[in-house]
């Protein structure tokens, strides 16, 4: 059978020379893209960075004559999941042509965050069609040839950059999804994820403490309440929309790897945040909702509380999947900050303005039990929180050369460009860049643009305002 296969193979390989199979391509000229490979007879179509495959052939000529019928061509090279820098073959008149499809190694990814739609005096807002705006904005960066920003990174000076993927780092609308949509975040959906859809650029939102309930609001109301506006019921909207739009992506093949979640699946039946994972263009992404140690509950009644429980399965699920991809280069992101923000310990510890917290009914190695943490402990913070998390995170690859985890939050409303060191391990370091409210009028720039190399991570992160 081995041999069979290889003198099919070979057989193919001979066809490739005979004929000349061309395409159009969706934005590119396929002169400018297509050169010939010695080796084997096959073309290579090389893209700019940050080119979605997905879609990227729109019509295809042989020997200079348009193909009509695309489904004679087996597979039809418009409907093909292109993956990059495999082997494709096309069969078209019992003849075979053989690409390749590879990208530059640059690609860019754009952070925003706090997008409060709808709660612009009191929160930084922004209004549903500035932030439209915003996002057509950013899905149209470096399209006209123009540079938004410039790189200094060698290898990349010379770079236009343009929009690969996008990510909103959590507080997407009015508290809880309450902006007349009936708690399922539609005004802000309709203003990010549809506008990036109509663009075909992938759009990642995780959640923020406006979108999922901490134990404590700052009114004192303790835990998840029962009801559709700031209880249990707008938590499951807000989750069950970010699996939607993560879904969608999901389907759309722009992905490596398909997303999946982290879960406790020993409390399957309990409320959970689900924070995820998925690897695009040889990086592996990580994305941790509110934060990773978001607690587990069990539903309240009418008349009952919520019960909650310790995230350590989820921490342990994490850990165990970073263990087995300790080869990928890694991002990562949550909602808060790592040390941005004079209040950023006591959202760690899940306290409210006053210092009270909800312990958890299970035990965990993670403090979410322990009585009598001070009022926006830092030491409390660091011991369970920061610092288990932080080893997690270094066992990934994807470094800066000092040693630092990338990683991305929100929350704070301002920029911040801040280093977390572990403080039983100082070989353990988070680069956390925080980033502004879209509605922020204190700083004139509202995102990053980070510039990520296929296969080893971020090399670059710039302020910008779109």
């Amino acid at each position: 059978m081995r041999k069979l296969l290889l003198i099919n193979l070979f057989c193919t390989l001979a066809l490739w020379v005979n004929a000349q199979m061309t395409f159009e391509l969706n934005g590119l000229t396929y002169a400018d893209c297509a050169e010939v490979n010695a080796a084997d007879g096959s073309t290579t179509i090389k893209v700019p960075a940050g080119t979605n495959l997905s879609g990227l052939i729109t019509g295809v000529k042989v020997d200079g004559v348009t193909v009509s019928d695309l489904s004679s061509i087996k597979p039809n090279p418009t409907t093909t999941y292109l993956a990059y820098d495999e082997l494709e073959v096309f069969v078209y008149n019992n003849k075979a042509y053989g690409f390749r499809f590879v990208e530059d190694v640059w690609f860019c990814a754009v952070f925003i965050s706090d997008c409060h739609v709808n709660q612009e005096s009191t929160h930084d807002g922004t209004s549903a069609a500035d932030l439209a705006t915003i996002m057509q904005n950013i899905c149209d960066m470096g399209k006209d040839g123009t540079k938004k920003v410039s790189f200094t990174t060698e290898g990349a000076t010379s770079l236009i950059p343009t929009t690969s993927i996008i990510f909103c780092l959590g507080d997407i609308d009015q508290d809880k999804g309450d902006d007349g949509s009936k708690g399922k975040h539609e005004t802000f959906l309709s203003a990010t994820a549809e506008v990036c859809k109509s663009a075909n650029v992938p759009f990642i939102f995780i959640a923020g403490n406006h979108d999922l309930s901490p134990d404590y609001w700052n009114d004192g109301s303790k835990g998840v309440t029962f009801g559709s506006t700031g209880g249990s019921n707008a938590d499951d909207e807000t989750i069950t929309a970010i699996q939607n739009n993560n879904t969608y992506w999901n389907g759309k093949n722009v992905f490596d790897e398909n997303i999946e979640y982290f879960v406790d699946n020993n409390k399957s039946s309990y409320f959970q945040s689900k924070p995820f994972t998925f690897k695009f263009k040889d990086v592996r992404f990580y994305c941790g909702q509110t934060y990773w140690f978001q607690k587990l509950y069990s539903k309240p009644g009418f008349l009952s509380s919520a019960t909650y429980y310790a995230p350590d399965g989820v921490i342990s699920a994490l850990n165990t999947f970073v263990e087995s991809h300790a080869d990928e280069a890694s991002v990562w992101m949550q909602h808060y900050p790592f040390l941005a923000g004079s209040d950023c310990d006591r959202w760690w510890l899940d306290q409210n303005d006053s210092g009270a917290y909800i312990p958890t009914s299970d035990s965990s190695i993670y403090g979410s039990s322990v009585s009598g943490i001070g009022y926006n402990d830092s030491s409390a913070a660091n011991t369970y929180k920061k610092n288990p998390l932080s080893v997690i995170m270094d066992k990934a690859a994807g470094k800066s050369s000092d040693g630092k985890v990338f990683h991305f939050s929100g929350h704070y409303h301002r920029f911040a460009d801040m280093t977390y060191t572990n403080t039983t391990n100082s070989a353990c370091k988070v680069h956390d860049y925080t980033v502004a409210a879209n509605g922020n009028s204190e700083q004139s720039n509202n995102a990053f643009v980070v510039l990520i190399k296929r296969g080893e991570g971020v090399k670059e992160v710039i302020q910008t305002k779109f």
